[in-house]
């Protein structure tokens, strides 16, 4: 099948704030997939969105046979289809119990095979990759701080936010509407590329300079996700922490 095995290390923490934990994680080591997701709702709905949705894409992908001869394109449309199958499944979750009526999530999923990670995200979750010492933020926020920036009505984020506008205001999320638009990409795999898919209570609190320091240090990956994790917890802890750290084996 040309799957790319990976070695993987999670980490779920709820934070020093909140009191349930919305963010949703799965990964599947021998088969090459990472899901991660941060759900929104009241009620604990978000807890539920973030775990129908990891699990809905991961039934997608699971229930996929992998031909050999499967091309880029096809697995393009593999990964595209798993978060049409999410959205679907919180759509449907929340049609059919009214004290989950209007729960969203974000998600983002990756998949190594073919010599390529191919990966499609919706919200403002993130897919890193540290490469040759420098890290590249490989998705773009869905939110409104992200378009203003993109924009130019503000020079970047922390202009935004110092003009009181939101971190946390999605233009994009999976569950609200019956159809989502996820943005897909695929990337070449080098032998010595780290990955980290992570929820904003890490990158919304910790700068990419600290993350990729700490990415590009000699330690384990278990030692790095002990010190991402530490770092957004010093940073206030305000939100739900969530992290995988993974390199192809």
């Amino acid at each position: 099948m040309s799957i790319r095995r990976l070695e993987c290390e999670t980490r779920s923490h709820v934070g020093l704030v909140r009191k349930s934990n919305q963010d949703y994680l799965e990964c599947f080591p021998q088969d090459g997939v990472l899901l991660l997701a941060d759900g929104m709702g009241g009620h604990r709905a978000g807890e539920v969105a973030a775990r129908v949705a990891v699990k809905a894409a991961a039934d997608v992908i699971s229930s996929t046979s992998w031909e050999e001869s499967a091309d880029v394109l096809q697995s393009m449309l593999l990964i595209g289809g798993a978060v049409e199958g999410a959205n679907q499944a919180v759509v449907q979750a929340g049609e059919e119990n009214p004290d989950l009526a209007g729960m969203g999530t974000t998600l983002v999923l990756a998949v190594f095979r073919l010599g390529r990670v191919f990966f499609a995200h919706v919200g403002d979750s993130r897919l890193y990759r540290l490469r040759d010492g420098q890290l590249q933020c490989l998705t773009r926020d869905h939110s409104l701080v992200q378009d203003l920036v993109d924009e130019g009505v503000y020079v970047n984020r922390a202009a935004a936010r110092a003009a009181g506008i939101g971190d946390n205001i999605l233009t994009r999320s999976v569950g609200l509407r019956s159809d989502v638009e996820p943005d897909l990409g695929e990337e070449m795999l080098d032998p010595d590329d780290l990955y980290l898919i992570c929820s904003d209570g890490l990158c919304g609190r910790v700068s990419d300079h600290e993350i990729g320091h700490i990415m590009s240090s000699e330690e384990t990956l278990c030692q790095m996700g002990d010190n991402l994790l530490q770092l957004a917890l010093d940073a206030g802890g305000r939100d739900n922490i969530s992290l995988i750290l993974a390199r192809a084996e």
